[in-house]
């Protein structure tokens, strides 16, 4: 009754950069290893476990803190020129008819969006969690409960603060060419369980305020339509606080996230050729609160990676010319309207509104306003089965507009290897 595949993971990575803002030739190597196991038990019981150790070294200086955390990691050791971090996935899953139980250590991702995702996003490092399924022939219901670490820069020395996730999504199909979702979630700290939350019919927003608002509410939807051929078109919704009487006068409180996209399969005819598009805007102080119950897990956003006053255009044309072959080619522009010192316009996320002194209007993008640019270029070619190597191109630019008018433009060309055995 019992099966097991194994495979090693092993991939290396290197990058050389040049910008205007290095005095030097900025070198960066990265070398992944590890062991990918899944399995099944019997007819209804599988599970798998992916654990993987990464070292990183070169001429970039880290934080002189022996153990901190990055963006999408968690658990960081190793200052200067040099860290090391280790990431493990894995889990026990019960499937049977309608039902699917899962417990373990994952990541998830809800929502249509390919660059990002509003509510639930894959970028942050994985967490405890358990989730249920129940599934129909055009009907998904998922409910979730996680643990998650609120990251302090004290965090590694004694002040370790947990505080709870709790999300349901149910997702149902009228008609053949539309998906349509409904999903929300609440953040909570100071104890573990709480019936109000785990009761899979209760209406989540209104349960936060039985308890006396005092958690961390949002809720959103999404649509997928497929009426033309060979194309999705997609756009979620995610409304983190709103007062609808003060829609488009610019009050901090309406707090709120859009992305739209599409996706267009064999482009101009040609098998192979595919097109995404997607746009993402953000309102300013949208994933912000007060105390632990912030919308981040350890130092990452567990919604969209632009963070809140931001907005993205991102575009992908990739090409199959045959099954080992694949080229790729994205270029992608966000602007994101950053906190000056000493005021607070929405711009990050660790900076939620201080009633006292800051403003109660703001408008979207105020502040320094940042604007991005960046063009990547990149072949890979499967070598063996699961076996990679990808060459890279990417130039970007950046400039800050200041309050004082003064633009900061920062040029930058970057060229990357990577070998990897399954990635």
């Amino acid at each position: 009754p019992l099966r097991i595949w194994i495979d090693p993971v092993l991939n290396f990575d290197g990058l050389a950069a040049s910008a205007d803002t290095l005095t030097s030739t900025e070198r960066v190597n990265h070398l992944e290893r590890g062991i990918a196991l899944r399995g099944s038990l019997g007819k209804y019981i599988g599970f798998y476990s992916d654990a993987r150790d990464n070292q990183e070294w070169g001429t970039r200086r880290y934080p002189g803190m022996v153990n901190h955390t990055k963006p999408a990691l968690g658990f960081v050791q190793g200052s200067g020129k040099q860290i090391d971090y280790d990431e493990t996935v894995a889990g026990v899953v019960f499937n049977r008819n309608w039902l699917t139980l899962q417990l373990g250590k994952d990541r998830n991702h809800w929502g249509p969006g390919y660059a990002g995702q509003l509510m639930l996003s894959d970028h942050p490092t994985s967490y405890d969690q358990i989730k249920v399924e129940v599934a129909a022939s055009r009907l998904r219901f998922t409910m979730l409960w996680a643990v998650l670490q609120h990251y302090t820069a004290d965090f590694f020395y004694g002040n370790h603060q947990e505080k709870y996730l709790v999300a349901h999504r149910l997702e149902f199909s009228p008609w053949p060419f539309l998906d349509v979702a409904l999903h929300e979630m609440i953040l909570y700290s100071g104890r573990s369980f709480e019936p109000s939350y785990l009761n899979p019919l209760n209406f989540f927003r209104s349960a936060e305020h039985y308890l006396g608002d005092r958690d961390n509410a949002a809720m959103g939807l999404d649509l997928q339509l497929k009426l033309l051929p060979r194309t999705k078109l997609y756009c979620e919704l995610m409304l983190d606080d709103i007062t609808t009487s003060k829609l488009g006068s610019g009050f901090y409180g309406n707090k709120y996230a859009l992305l739209a996209g599409g996706h267009h399969v064999d482009l101009f005819g040609l098998p192979g050729l595919d097109l995404r598009g997607e746009y993402t805007r953000i309102r300013p102080y949208t994933y912000t609160h007060d105390g632990v119950t912030n919308f981040q897990h350890y130092s990452t956003n567990l919604g969209h990676r632009l963070g809140p006053n931001a907005e993205g255009i991102f575009v992908q044309m990739e090409y199959r010319y045959n099954r080992p072959l694949l080229l790729k080619a994205v270029w992608e522009r966000t602007r994101h309207g950053s906190n000056p010192a000493g005021i607070n316009v929405g711009g990050s996320l660790y900076e939620p509104r201080n009633f006292l002194v800051d403003p109660e209007y703001v408008d979207f993008l105020d502040g320094d306003l940042e604007i991005d640019h960046s063009l990547m270029l990149m072949a890979s070619y499967e070598f063996l089965r699961n076996g990679f190597v990808q060459l890279y191109y990417r130039h970007s630019s950046a400039q800050c507009e200041g309050g004082s008018g003064v633009d900061f433009p920062g040029q930058r060309n970057e060229f990357g290897v990577r070998v990897g055995l399954n990635e």
